[in-house]
């Protein structure tokens, strides 16, 4: 099950909200331990600050892995420091921040293969396969 929380956005300064955003986090990583609960918060859409988003981002700080995907602008996953809590940010082609979310997870949903994509690359491999072992049969067939 998927829990997504979304929050209005504000212009202050400080909104406050650091605290209860760290403990709502402390709170999904342990849903996950316990029952495999996943949570996404989409930190564009919650009261934050600027200097609160840094600090925030500060108090998760990397972990071991950072992933770069380059779909229609770059995506930048990050480990933090907490493993199960990740930080995900998608840019445009102008680098401008187009979404930022923390995943309490063991896998960010945008890196896992989709099925229909592993059913197009199966598709492509058998044909490569293919393609290979004939050119292969060719350059033997060449050499007699």
């Amino acid at each position: 099950m998927t829990e997504e929380l979304i929050f209005m956005t504000s212009n202050a300064e400080k909104t406050g909200n650091v605290m209860p955003l760290l403990h709502q986090i402390r709170h999904a990583l342990s849903q996950l331990i316990e029952r495999q609960e996943q949570t996404t918060i989409d930190l564009r859409r919650l009261p934050l600050s600027a200097s609160e988003e840094a600090q925030l981002e500060a108090f998760l700080g990397h972990g071991e892995v950072k992933a770069d995907i380059q779909a229609l602008g770059d995506t930048v996953l990050i480990e933090s420091r907490y493993a199960g809590v990740w930080l995900e940010i998608h840019y445009n082609e102008d680098v401008e921040i187009m979404g930022k979310y923390v995943h309490i997870c063991t896998c960010p949903p945008i890196i896992k293969s989709q099925p229909e994509d592993m059913v197009l690359s199966l598709s492509n491999i058998v044909s490569d396969i293919h393609s290979l072992s004939h050119q292969s049969s060719d350059e033997t067939a060449k050499e007699d």
